[in-house]
């Protein structure tokens, strides 16, 4: 089976989300009239929103099974190309107003929300106003099977392993990693590739918030961690790598064995 996945590397802006969410229409429709054979397209972390938004993420969240104004949005674009769409958002608990998530939400290709999944690993500033989640999500669709974690996730080794060990096709990681931090998001998601035997989609953003600054280098990579397609610069860009499954798969048989010989019974200390 072989899955072809863009990502697309925005400059949100704070607090304006029909101005983020038009720009996004934009950049899918040139995506998918370039790549007319695209299934996945993977958007960063929170661009519907920004970063750094501060309180303002209490108004901007959104309850997504009540079809909210991103979901609907994006469930529209999602019916009208014939693409599954992931991207971050900041999401309000159903139940609990006061709680809100750092969240990807999957939209599936008939514009169906497959979930979300809730950032576990919350860095710095973002812990006065997420909730963390509690649990590491895999989704089966026509595409293959999908785990999601978001940014900072990866510096955590048993974020993407957990994934792995549930047999996942690939890894989606919706990220807003800042500078001057680059080498750290390269290293860190080359090993999280290799060490699963896995392909990895990684979706980062530039431009400026309040304080910070992002850098892009959006990528995918293979399942040894090496890099098959990349944004070049600090540029709004489209990228594109058409993913041979089956081809990963054989790769966990012939060398890269790790995971059927891991030895959990020693791990337990930890």
């Amino acid at each position: 089976m072989k899955c072809n996945v863009v990502c697309i590397q925005t400059e949100p802006k704070m607090y304006e989300k029909q101005k983020n969410l038009a720009a996004m229409e934009r950049m899918l429709e040139e995506a998918v009239k370039k790549y007319s054979d695209v299934d996945l397209v993977v958007f960063p972390e929170l661009c519907v929103t920004g970063y750094q938004c501060g309180d303002k993420f209490y108004e901007l969240a959104e309850k997504p099974e009540d079809a909210s104004e991103s979901v609907a949005f994006m469930s529209c674009l999602a019916r009208k190309y014939g693409v599954h769409i992931i991207y971050g958002m900041a999401e309000q608990d159903m139940e609990k107003k006061e709680v809100i998530y750092n969240s990807q939400f999957f939209i599936d290709d008939e514009g169906e929300l497959l979930g979300t999944y809730h950032k576990v690993h919350l860095f710095a500033s973002e812990k006065a106003f997420f909730t963390p989640g509690d649990e590491f999500k895999v989704f089966d669709t026509k595409i293959g099977r999908i785990g999601l974690f978001i940014c900072y996730d990866a510096f955590f080794p048993e974020a993407a392993r957990c994934l792995a060990v549930q047999g996942v096709d690939l890894l989606v990681n919706s990220t807003n990693w800042e500078k001057p931090y680059d080498y750290d998001m390269d290293m860190v998601m080359a090993a999280r590739a290799l060490e699963n035997t896995v392909y990895l989609a990684c979706c980062n953003r530039i431009g400026e918030d309040t304080t910070l600054g992002f850098f892009g280098h959006t990528r995918i990579l293979n399942p040894l961690g090496q890099v098959i397609s990349k944004v070049e610069g600090e540029v709004e860009d489209i990228i594109y790598a058409s993913l041979d499954y089956e081809k990963a798969k054989q790769m966990k048989v012939d060398y890269y064995t790790m995971l059927t010989e891991r030895r959990p019974e020693v791990y337990e200390m930890m």
